[in-house]
């Protein structure tokens, strides 16, 4: 049934990472292993849309966003949050998804107050994608606080976790997070794995899933599971893929993905 949903939302109609602008460093030989519990059942036209543009396809060799997506059970008719949408490549897939009796609420930071001219920056990104009309459905807000309490069905951070600060600054985001589900709603959480198991490693941008995990659960989140579709045995967790010399690109590190339930009650 979902499968011929999203086909029908597809016939119909027609984040962030943050996308960069250096030289892109060669794919790994080997792709991360896939999780077979994730398997999506979602058109892969999804990827083909007009708006898409050529950073795009390339980071969904590295992200296989349609098993990511379909791990954290996204379906039609949801409202989801796609947090610090920033290039909106997870925006753009998302809205295709939840359809048109669906919605995806981008907010342009994952911070409590955003910069100047941030929403209209992200609106024209957002006009620019939307050649075909599949993101009519997609509202732009700055921050997660133009959202109301218990609200929303789903949210989705995408390398956003390691960015919420230090440990107690990120304690007080998952509350945040918490907040605009609606209960029982689902968060789904990726970021750049680390080896570290102290603190986050601000110097590559990266975090330990495992810490993450406890902090959020810490956080009054329910842990439904975790998917190996990120990851890459041949990260060695010291670079941040950023620069051209790095030996896998950002879009293919190893990351963590984790899904988690807000209590029902």
């Amino acid at each position: 049934m979902l499968a011929l949903l999203t086909m029908a939302v597809v016939a119909c109609t027609g984040g962030g990472e943050t996308a960069d602008d250096g030289g892109q460093a060669a794919a790994p030989d080997t792709d991360a292993p896939r999780d077979a519990t994730s398997a999506s059942n979602y058109d892969p036209a999804i990827l083909d849309d007009i708006g898409r543009n050529e950073d795009d396809r390339y980071r969904d060799g590295g992200f296989k966003p349609l098993e990511v997506y379909g791990f954290f059970g996204v379906e039609p008719g949801m409202t989801v949050v796609d947090l610090s949408t920033s290039g909106m490549y997870n925006a753009h897939i998302l809205a295709q998804i939840v359809g048109p009796e669906g919605k995806v609420i981008a907010t342009t930071t994952y911070r409590d107050i955003s910069r100047r001219g941030s929403v209209e920056r992200t609106q024209g990104i957002l006009a620019r994608r939307n050649i075909s009309g599949v993101l009519s459905n997609v509202e732009i807000v700055a921050t997660l606080e133009d959202i109301p309490d218990n609200s929303i069905d789903m949210l989705i951070t995408v390398r956003n976790y390691h960015d919420l600060g230090p440990s107690e600054d990120r304690s007080a985001a998952v509350t945040r997070l918490l907040r605009v589900l609606k209960p029982g709603g689902i968060l789904g959480a990726i970021d750049a794995d680390s080896n570290k198991t102290d603190e986050r490693d601000e110097s590559v941008h990266r975090i330990n899933e495992d810490m993450a995990r406890r902090e959020i659960e810490d956080g009054g989140f329910l842990f439904l599971g975790n998917s190996e579709l990120l990851y890459n045995p041949q990260d060695t967790f010291d670079f941040d893929g950023r620069d051209p010399g790095d030996p896998i690109h950002r879009y293919y590190i190893q990351r963590w993905v984790l899904k988690f339930r807000k209590p029902p009650n």
